[in-house]
């Protein structure tokens, strides 16, 4: 970020190698909309009060993501106006680049949301560690195949704070009107 949104594009950008393409070009895929399926259907067959959880961090993650990129910033351009200026971008054959709709990045809010929502109920804290790494990496690799400024990595990084907090709001909620009701019943 000390390096403003273009330079610290071409520090990240600049630093690239066939095998890590590859890597990225993969890993990028976890933090697309359909993760949602996965991890929705775990929840739903191994344990549903999960679900809940996950449900309102697709949607609230959704609707700040998408507003915030199509309607307040619907004009910000991607890396890819970076080449206007003739300044080299490193490229994937066949990765479609996109041009607009740059600000924030979707895939990281995506990736942060759920991962850190699934750290935070899940039993094992393994996972505390591993699923936010496995979204920084996915965050970085928006930027490795110039998909995205970090600017817009860090602002996708936010949503999913923000989103992953608001859904476990909302799931203890849920787990607290539930031991309600079951209070109400036994008695």
């Amino acid at each position: 970020m000390i390096y403003g949104k273009q330079d610290s594009f071409i520090l990240i950008n600049g630093y690239y190698h066939p095998s890590l393409y590859l890597f990225f070009q993969y890993i990028t895929f976890l933090g697309d909309g359909l993760i949602y399926i996965p991890i929705a259907l775990y929840c739903a067959v191994y344990n549903r009060k999960y679900l809940v959880a996950v449900i309102a961090g697709i949607i609230i993650c959704t609707i700040l993501t998408q507003f915030l990129k199509n309607v307040v910033f619907s004009n910000e351009l991607r890396p890819i106006s970076l080449e206007a200026k003739k300044i080299i971008i490193h490229k994937i054959d066949g990765l479609t680049i996109h041009r607009e709709h740059s600000f924030p990045s979707g895939h990281t809010s995506t990736a942060f949301s759920m991962a850190l929502l699934l750290a935070a109920i899940m039993k094992r804290k393994y996972w505390c560690i591993i699923l936010p790494l496995i979204a920084f990496m996915v965050g970085y690799s928006r930027v490795y195949l110039s998909q995205h400024f970090v600017t817009d990595v860090f602002a996708g990084m936010t949503i999913g704070i923000i989103t992953a907090y608001l859904s476990l709001l909302i799931y203890f909620s849920y787990l607290k009107r539930g031991e309600q009701k079951k209070k109400e019943l036994t008695s």
